[in-house]
């Protein structure tokens, strides 16, 4: 699909403000760099998702167990300071919910991990995240949806893991309740196929998990040594994401759109639409089966 540009072809004026959903501490920077770069002087904000401290054990006589470390993981703290430092070298607006990443959520139920090792952290979102699932949608309804007009940025789910599905299904919800909303691809896991479940998930077929068909396709072109410069802030991530500067300098400039780098968006059919494009493709589907 063709990409027409986004500055050009959304009237900003029309928002009280644009609200970025980042799942993690580093995911609006990375996937939506170009676009911050861009709407300096727009009323912009970026609410990252799961910015808390790991819950600690609960056992069941009551008393409190010191947090396990979890491998690969940095500390919320350390990461916090990172993204405060990004946000502030271009003047955007932001706020850390304290919601603790996927790897830390425990059950309700049974206060075990509800994502036990890295590798469940790329399938669908599980039963036992329900609660944190209606808890997310309350708190960004009352964040978002009491400003005014907005303008909603959320992840895709690109790479499927489970912090941006849930992200992208929460925005729906948002956006039946009236935000405006586009999707962002998730990057890198968009332009690095080995990255997330590893087969070269795309926009499409993220899409088709969320039961949506593209209606538009926007890009930002993206100022290279800018997105390099806010990148760097988060230097525990960089070298778990690229392994060096060259490698990451090398995933932005390879996402190219008529020979630029560029990052992209979607905009979703109307739910109407949708649900007659549905219905369409099952009669056709019908009229093959007869």
């Amino acid at each position: 699909m063709s990409a027409r540009a986004l500055l050009d072809g959304l009237d900003f004026d029309a928002y009280e403000r644009v609200v970025i959903l980042s799942p993690h501490l580093d995911d609006a920077a990375l996937s939506c760099g170009g676009l911050l770069h861009a709407l300096q002087g727009v009323s912009t904000l970026v609410v990252t998702i799961c910015s808390g401290n790991p819950p600690a054990p609960v056992a069941p006589d009551g008393s409190v167990s010191k947090v396990p470390a979890r491998r690969g993981h940095v500390s919320p703290r350390i990461r916090r300071s990172e993204d405060i430092a990004a946000m502030h070298s271009i003047r955007a607006e932001f706020v850390h919910l304290s919601f603790p990443d996927s790897i830390y959520r425990r059950s309700a139920h049974t206060n075990k991990l509800i994502y036990r090792s890295a590798r469940e952290r790329w399938i669908a979102p599980h039963t036992d995240d329900a609660a944190y699932i209606e808890e997310l949608y309350l708190l960004l309804r009352r964040i978002c949806l009491d400003l005014g007009p907005i303008l909603l940025v959320s992840p895709l789910g690109i790479g499927d893991h489970v912090d941006h599905q849930i992200t992208a299904r929460v925005a729906l919800r948002l956006a039946a309740a009236g935000a405006g909303l586009l999707f962002y691809e998730d990057f890198p896991y968009v332009a690095d196929p080995a990255m997330g479940r590893g087969d070269a998930d795309g926009p499409q077929a993220a899409m088709a998990r969320l039961q949506l068909a593209p209606a538009e396709r926007f890009s930002v072109p993206v100022d290279v040594e800018g997105k390099l410069r806010l990148l760097r802030h988060y230097t525990s991530q960089v070298p778990v994401l690229f392994g060096d500067d060259e490698r990451m300098r090398a995933a932005i400039v390879g996402h190219q759109y008529q020979g630029q780098p560029c990052e992209f968006y979607w905009r979703p059919a109307p739910a109407r639409k949708r649900a007659l494009q549905t219905a369409i493709q099952g009669k056709e589907s019908m009229h093959v089966d007869n």
